[in-house]
């Protein structure tokens, strides 16, 4: 397919022809034997996709009604839907719905395709493949040209002129274009299979990500990883193995495909609004982290776990949308049935949220689906600082106190605002790289209200070991109460133990 003008002789007869019933607007695309265009159906008064059959010979003639056959059998939103056909004259064409966006091939000028989008892509065109072949359609060879996108990112199969239900029409001299997407048995001109349109996907998946063209030979494919890091592993699997030389080592339908995907990388959902509360049997860590994958879809990849605690999990886990590491902590799913709890972990992410200090861990965005709530933050590569005593012992008085005065640098910031953290411990005292503290986990914290600044609040929540008197005994807490476990801290880093152990 070129962009050459169109010979205004033939663009004449087809205004003479089908000028009638459509408007031509303008000249998308013109090869030697067919146009399209963007037209504007006079009579039900819309924008289609006019296709036209120009050449005076009969084989492409019937090339192209047999495709236009093809595309009629499916119904499917990833595949371009055919009105009508006809033959008018000395011209064949087809009217199909209007595609507002760009080819694959265009889009790909401007770098690689974002994450997510790959996702949507891979959904879209795998649902498709499953769609034609349980009509009996293999599609055989897709090429980015004609794979449209439109604004949203979603993609649309817009060529069937090599489908297996064309073969006995295409003419032998006819070599198709794109041919690194066309699995190798298809290149060495066998019919092909549904596995063989699961390599032509998988292909596509692969320009799509990497904004490179796949060998020829694919026992020369270089992993997506190696061209662009952000890749997730799931979609580097998929790839890989959809890929592989020998058709019977691949996926058997485009369904296992799809399923194997979702199954690692996630469902495809749209991000919703607002936290749901879904009561949820006690699973086993395994089981829940499975759903929490489904969950996060295509807006997070869960890399490993960062840690635990009593009403949660932290993990790391690659933002696709901004390509970048974040933390992810998600409420127990057994837990989501207290209201309370949820309440908490809404509060916690609210919070902390509202700090900005260089020594408190930022929160990024809280959200949730499946059942599932979680929240993200930044980052922190260092240890905790308990970590730090176990294994190097007690700390240098000085990097005592350098940490000390980031710790209440970082607590007056967050009393200022009114908001006491009811938790400091050596578990939520990160350290980065440099040395520098993070304070995490505002969990227990509370913005209090009532009279006074800080009056009114009552609790037992924090670490014994490191709780004032007053949260043990469930009294009036305010600012202190972080004072004294800031205290608590000190004299472990100093001690290497606890102030106070047993009961």
């Amino acid at each position: 397919m070129t962009t050459t003008p169109a010979d205004p002789e033939v663009v004449a007869r087809v205004e003479r022809l089908l000028g009638g019933r459509f408007r031509l607007d303008q000249t998308v695309a013109v090869s030697q034997e067919r146009i399209l265009f963007q037209a504007w159906d006079l009579l039900v008064r819309r924008t289609v996709s006019l296709r036209v059959n120009t050449g005076d010979d009969p084989a492409l003639r019937r090339w192209f009604l047999k495709e236009c056959e093809a595309l009629a059998r499916l119904d499917h939103p990833a595949i371009r839907h055919i009105y009508e056909a006809g033959v008018i004259d000395t011209i064949a064409y087809r009217v199909g719905n209007w595609i507002l966006g760009e080819s694959l091939e265009e889009a790909i000028l401007r770098g690689p395709r974002p994450v997510p989008a790959v996702h949507v892509l891979a959904r879209d065109l795998l649902t498709a493949l499953e769609h034609a072949h349980a009509h009996g359609i293999v599609v055989r060879r897709i090429v980015p040209a004609s794979l449209l996108l439109t604004a949203t990112g979603r993609g649309t199969v817009t060529d069937l002129r090599f489908c297996n239900l064309t073969l006995p029409e295409i003419p032998p001299t006819e070599v198709p274009s794109g041919l690194e997407y066309l699995a190798p048995e298809v290149r060495e001109g066998q019919p092909g299979d549904p596995a063989s349109d699961i390599y032509t996907a998988a292909a596509i998946l692969y320009f799509a990500v990497t904004a490179t063209r796949p060998p020829l030979d694919p026992t020369a494919l270089v992993p997506p990883t190696k061209i662009r890091a952000v890749v997730p592993a799931a979609l580097e699997r998929v790839i890989l193995r959809a890929m592989l030389p020998a058709p019977e080592q691949r996926y058997l339908t485009a369904a296992e495909m799809l399923e194997q995907f979702t199954s690692d990388a996630g469902e495809f959902e749209s991000p919703q609004v607002g936290l749901p509360m879904l009561a949820v049997p006690h699973d086993d860590g395994r089981h829940w982290e499975a759903r929490l994958r489904r969950a996060l879809g295509d807006d997070y990849e869960l890399l490993d776990t960062l840690g635990e605690g009593g009403f949660g999990r932290v993990y790391r886990v690659r933002d696709l949308h901004l390509e970048r590491e974040v933390a992810l902590k998600i409420l127990h799913p057994h837990l989501t049935a207290d209201v309370t709890v949820v309440e908490r972990f809404r509060r916690e992410a609210q919070l902390a949220a509202r700090l900005n200090h260089g020594n408190i861990v930022n929160i990024y965005d809280i959200s949730g689906r499946s059942g599932l709530l979680w929240y993200t933050m930044e980052i922190v590569h260092g240890p905790n600082i308990a970590q730090l005593v176990e294994r190097d012992g007690p700390l240098a008085v000085d990097q005592v106190l350098r940490l000390l005065r980031e710790a209440l640098s970082a607590l007056g910031h967050a009393h200022a605002l009114g908001l006491v953290h009811r938790d400091i411990k050596p578990e939520n005292m990160l350290l980065e790289r440099d040395g520098s503290l993070r304070i995490t986990d505002f969990g227990l914290a509370l913005a209090l209200r009532g009279e006074g600044r800080f009056g009114g609040a009552t609790s037992q929540s924090g670490t014994p070991q490191f709780a004032s008197p007053e949260q043990i005994r469930a009294g009036h807490i305010d600012h202190r109460t972080d004072i004294y476990a800031a205290g608590a801290t000190l004299y472990y880093l100093i001690a290497g133990r606890a102030p106070f152990e047993g009961d």
